[in-house]
């Protein structure tokens, strides 16, 4: 069963993204993800989507197959980072939505969107900045002291004393890194709301560089718990 369970939800994955590969169909996704993506572009994420997710699927075989070697853990958190990135770029080139808020839509303005662009960034930003605070101070705590309590108890257990301060660095880095990548994409998604179609350059960018910086947070995250010999999983 622990064998048949993720093969099956790992050719499910797969299966749903070779499908929007094959007809170009972007159904599958939220539509907010491609409702304000042109007509001619949308087999295009239909496609890239596509490809991301046949990666979802195959990382799903790699992290939980027990008949499979321990590297290939590493590759399915590899390539399950790579494959949500690429995905959420996809949306993001192709001119469509990472998240919806309520009255966003042309004909039903709310609060947020009826604020002008400085206002809406600076009250994006600054929760942002409060939600990041959860990550980053116990990300500085951590490589100020080099404690590793903050995580999970069993990914560290196996983690040789004298290697724990340098996992409470690395981890604490990383930490940091999310809480930066959250600032950064909740200025990017105040720029998405700004009713613009094509949507803003910089905010393309800014998610950009969001996505990219949350995705290699957490690759560092699970990396340097693996490379000390701690554990992903309890």
């Amino acid at each position: 069963m622990d064998t048949i369970l993720p093969l099956a939800l790992g050719i499910i994955t797969a299966g749903l993204g070779v499908y929007m590969c094959v007809t170009g169909d972007v159904r599958l996704l939220h539509s907010y993800h491609y409702a304000t993506t042109p007509e001619a572009l949308r087999p295009r994420l239909a496609r890239m989507t596509g490809a991301g997710l046949i990666g979802c699927g195959a990382s799903i075989v790699f992290l939980i197959s027990s008949l499979l070697p321990d590297w290939f853990t590493i590759l399915g958190i590899v390539l399950l980072v790579l494959s949500i990135a690429e995905m959420l770029l996809a949306i993001v080139r192709c001119n469509g939505g990472l998240m919806t808020f309520p009255g966003d839509s042309v004909t039903r303005r709310g609060f947020l969107p009826s604020l002008s662009m400085p206002a809406r960034m600076a009250v994006f930003a600054l929760i942002g900045v409060v939600c990041a605070l959860f990550t980053i101070v116990p990300g500085v705590q951590m490589i100020a002291t080099g404690d590793v309590t903050p995580l999970h108890s069993y990914h560290y257990v196996n983690v040789s004393p004298a290697n724990l301060p340098r996992l409470a660095t690395a981890e604490g880095a990383c930490m940091i890194a999310l809480g930066v990548a959250l600032v950064a994409g909740m200025i990017g998604s105040a720029g998405m709301m700004s009713g613009q179609r094509p949507t803003p350059l910089w905010s393309k960018i800014t998610l950009g560089f969001a996505v990219l910086l949350l995705c290699a947070a957490l690759a560092g995250m699970f990396g340097a718990i693996i490379y000390f010999n701690g554990s992903l999983m309890g």
